[in-house]
């Protein structure tokens, strides 16, 4: 059980590697989503540059791809969903994610993969965040915006609605805050791009 709590993290970041939104780029349409749109591999460049029906069909498997090792691991390992080693999962699946060994460890921003995690790990406000996220999207029409707006309610969620944020549930809300704090640093040259007024919005063609 040991080296399972071990490597449990390790494997989850080969699973998190795995990079859905090129894999469905290449085999879809035959082209490297790297080299298209804003070049991001993840579920909003490929709406963008292949449409709504394959960004959805990434986002989903991004998703899972965030909630089965969490899942799997938890009962594998301890059984408890907040414990020590189910978080550094997460860790490993998000981290794998935003720097995938097969693709040069140059990745996705982590938004649909953390989805998955917290829905393993905090159903509750994940939805909470996830409706922030849309309500911003749908109003700013950026979904940088609404990514990183949702993942700062996330942190407000988990510690409003945990019996003990900073006791029993201590590891969970260091970890939303890290997450939180890892996303927003990933979208920093968005942040650029909202300031100046050239962010692509929803709708509209992307900007190379």
């Amino acid at each position: 059980m040991f080296m399972i709590n071990i490597i449990s993290p390790v494997i989850s970041y080969f699973i998190g590697s795995i990079p859905f939104g090129f894999i469905v780029a290449r085999v879809a349409k035959g082209i490297d989503i790297r080299q298209a749109g804003s070049g991001n591999p993840g579920a909003t460049n490929v709406w963008r540059v292949m449409g709504k029906k394959y960004g959805i069909l990434v986002f989903i498997l991004d998703m899972m791809k965030g909630f089965l090792p969490v899942l799997i691991f938890d009962y594998v390992t301890s059984g408890q969903s907040r414990s020590l080693f189910t978080i550094l999962c997460g860790v490993g699946v998000i981290l794998g994610h935003t720097f995938p060994v097969f693709l040069g460890f140059k990745g996705g921003k982590a938004a649909a993969t953390g989805c998955g995690v917290f829905l393993w790990l905090a159903p509750l406000p994940l939805f909470i965040s996830v409706a922030a996220w849309l309500l911003t999207t749908f109003i700013s029409r950026y979904v940088s915006l609404g990514s990183m707006v949702g993942t700062v309610v996330l942190i407000i969620s988990i510690i409003l609605l945990n019996n003990e944020p900073f006791g029993s549930g201590l590891s969970l809300t260091l970890f939303s805050i890290f997450i939180s704090l890892f996303l927003i640093f990933r979208h920093k040259s968005n942040i650029k791009r909202i300031i100046n007024g050239t962010e692509n919005k929803i709708g509209r063609k992307t900007k190379n």
